[in-house]
């Protein structure tokens, strides 16, 4: 096992081996191009090699299905036992931990519910628009209007229907209501580690950071670079140490 070890981390730098081994949690900052994900692989793999009879899950959020997909095939190459691994998007994330086990707390959910996609959004977005008379052309963006806002939701419900931001949101306020969901979730994970955390949302820091709390003896790890933040506008929030520490209630 030292000599798989050591294969793995042989290419690294030195701070990037010192990211990987470290059994604290982890805030890795730098610039494009430095190696930040391959890092944060390699941390993968080295939990996967120093706990090998281990079957909690090593979680890897995501920001898009093609990161994910790349952190497994780099995992493949090195020849491991990924059973203890996780990788996907946060709404993968949520979807497969929390909404499809837990809906029938909901009061949303409990009674079915399909998902759907953006172009049915943005369908009902218009038609509710035409509906009320108001030209969606003519507006930036018809979910600035409060009233468009308050009947997509009513149809929604209606329709026993959710969106993506749904998942979040209902993940989120399922966690709150439920502490045991929480505790469930966080008694089968060892490490969580977050790619990109620059353009993490609100809700997902909040989603995380509930589950983290339920067992401190998780690792975290949060790579990224804060001045690539480029999802602003779409609720991506860049928090620093000092932020991350206090929502984590931790140390990094």
């Amino acid at each position: 096992m030292i000599d798989e070890i050591e294969n793995i981390l042989k290419e690294l730098s030195t701070e990037q081996k010192n990211a990987c081994i470290s059994s604290s949690n982890v805030i890795l900052t730098a610039c494009p191009g430095s190696g930040k994900t391959r890092t944060l692989t390699h941390r993968l793999g080295y939990q996967v090699l120093k706990e090998p009879d281990s079957r909690k899950l090593k979680i890897a959020i995501t920001y898009t299905n093609r990161a994910a997909d790349e952190i497994i095939n780099r995992l493949e190459g090195m020849n491991l036992d990924l059973s203890s691994v996780w990788t996907g998007t946060i709404h993968q994330f949520c979807m497969h931990f929390i909404i499809r086990p837990y809906a029938m707390y909901s009061k949303r959910l409990c009674k079915g519910y399909r998902i759907i996609d953006e172009d049915c959004k943005k369908k009902y977005r218009i038609k509710i628009a035409n509906d009320l008379g108001i030209e969606p052309h003519k507006v930036d963006d018809p979910f600035n209007n409060k009233v468009i806002r308050i009947e997509y939701k009513r149809l929604l419900e209606k329709n026993k229907e959710i969106d993506f931001d749904d998942i979040l949101s209902i993940s989120n306020e399922l966690l709150d209501a439920c502490p045991f969901i929480s505790s469930n979730i966080a008694s089968i994970v060892s490490s969580i580690l977050v790619d990109e955390f620059q353009d993490t949302n609100e809700y997902q820091y909040q989603i995380l950071a509930n589950i983290y709390k339920a067992n401190k003896s998780i690792t975290l790890m949060f790579v990224g670079d804060v001045n690539q933040a480029i999802f602003t506008s779409l609720g991506g929030i860049a928090k620093n140490k000092k932020e991350l520490e206090s929502l984590y209630e931790t140390t990094f």
